[in-house]
């Protein structure tokens, strides 16, 4: 068991983190799967608007490799297929009705371990459970053809309000071990779970993995930083990557032979009136899960955590990787004179703030960007909420001049945009390092 002890990086204080409960969620009527939610898919449908399905119906697969299938999480009827620029395929969208599924064959512990790598690849594709694997280099649903060095688990919950991961899984340690079974058979190298202090018993009992113990700010949850410290990607290597979640949701479809569109969701933020988990559907949407507990009108709901979740709505779903929901107040019009205010209740990182005499008291973050993109200062900070060897500026500076050479020597296929979001947080030129990073891998990917 290797222990990491990450001294870089940030942890945002913030209010409103779930309370360790779960309950039921009031009854789901709409669940959606979005295409772009996986990067790079190009969908091809195979339902349109009116047509019933089941839970386990094949939706869209993607074009470019068919095998991949995208089922339903539940049963109902196809409200719409939304369309955006382009006619781009946004998101499915299913009016739920009754729990009727498909069927697909189930297997006992003994019989996973007796699989073949082809036959296990095809338990997955069949039952539509591929895409809960993805990898790296780019950040991608794993592909099909060849085998990664190794499989990384992250269940160290780092990110701000982040769900916990033993009560994302309470309950499924059998189907969590029946996961790890069929993931073991994919790779010829080792699977490597890692927990924190506070996770890790409930993994103890995890056989077939190299547990590790990560501890220290985020982003130490990181996958990617973890995969930096544990067992780094060198060129032409790929490793694969899946939630613990997934694991456990791999070991459901094993165990009962059905799509297991269930899914618990930790409800965050300072804009609700109780944060709590609760047991809902894949893919719901939002206003079932939390229509009950928002305080106001005035919020911005979030699918995923604060620094790297996807802007949405009461009327939006939550994405398909996202394992909660965040609700922060909204900024509306500019603050008066907000260049003089103390600060009393502000979050940053630099000490501009009064906030910073009490750096543990926990604040509520709003959508302020405290000013606009400006010219692009390097300050030396960055690298410190970076615990990767990588220098995040001139990294950033390579991919904005296209430098290819550049770009891989200074690490391009270690890092996605997660891995430098906090360096978005500290910048004070307001830089996105995320979608200068997202440009670079894609830039990466085209030059093959």
């Amino acid at each position: 068991m290797g222990m990491f002890k990450l001294k870089k990086g940030y942890d945002i204080p913030l209010q409103g983190s779930a309370e360790r409960r779960v309950e039921k969620a009031p009854k789901t009527t709409a669940v959606a799967v979005q295409p772009i939610d996986f990067r790079g898919l190009r969908p091809a449908m195979k339902v349109e608007a009116g047509d019933k399905v089941s839970r386990g119906s094949i939706l869209f697969v993607d074009k470019q490799k068919p095998a991949i299938l995208f089922r339903s999480p539940a049963a109902g009827t196809v409200r719409d297929v939304v369309r955006g620029e382009r006619r781009v395929i946004q998101r499915v969208i299913i009016d739920v009705a009754g729990d009727a599924a498909e069927k697909f064959e189930s297997y006992t512990s003994d019989q996973v371990n007796a699989l073949s790598i082809s036959q296990a690849k095809e338990v997955l594709l069949n039952s539509g459970l591929w895409p809960v694997i993805r990898q790296r280099p780019f950040s991608r649903i794993a592909d099909l053809d060849g085998s990664p060095k190794a499989i990384f688990i992250s269940a160290v919950d780092s990110a701000p309000l982040q769900a916990e991961s033993d009560l994302l899984l309470d309950g499924l340690d059998k189907e969590f071990q029946l996961g790890i079974n069929l993931l073991s058979i994919l790779t010829p190298g080792k699977i490597h779970l890692s927990a924190s202090a506070k996770t890790k018993a409930f993994f103890s009992t995890i056989s077939g993995v190299e547990l590790h113990e990560f501890s220290g700010p985020h982003p130490a949850g990181n996958v990617g930083v973890q995969i930096h410290h544990i067992d780094r990607i060198l060129s032409g290597e790929k490793v694969w990557y899946i939630s613990p979640r997934h694991v456990s949701q791999i070991g459901r479809l094993l165990a009962t032979g059905e799509y297991p569109g269930a899914k618990t969701y930790a409800l965050t933020g300072s804009e609700l009136e109780k944060g709590h988990y609760v047991r809902g559907t894949e893919g719901a949407q939002v206003s079932d899960l939390v229509s009950q507990d928002l305080k106001g009108s005035t919020q911005r709901v979030i699918s995923g955590n604060v620094l790297t979740g996807a802007k949405s709505s009461p009327l939006g779903f939550v994405g398909f990787y996202d394992d909660m929901i965040t609700v922060v107040p909204e900024l509306e019009g500019r603050r008066f004179f907000g260049w003089l205010r103390l600060g009393l209740n502000a979050n940053s990182f630099w000490p501009m703030f009064l906030s910073k005499l009490t750096p543990k008291k926990k604040l509520a973050p709003t959508t302020d960007m405290n000013g606009e993109e400006r010219a692009f200062v390097s300050t030396g900070e960055y690298e410190k909420v970076v615990p990767m060897d990588v220098l995040p500026v001139h990294l950033c500076k390579a991919i904005l001049v296209d430098d290819i050479e550049l770009m891989e020597q200074l690490g391009i296929y270690e890092v996605a945009a997660e891995d430098l979001a906090l360096c978005s947080y500290i910048c004070p030129s307001k830089i996105e390092f995320g979608d200068i990073i997202q440009k670079g891998i894609e830039t990466m990917e085209k030059e093959g």
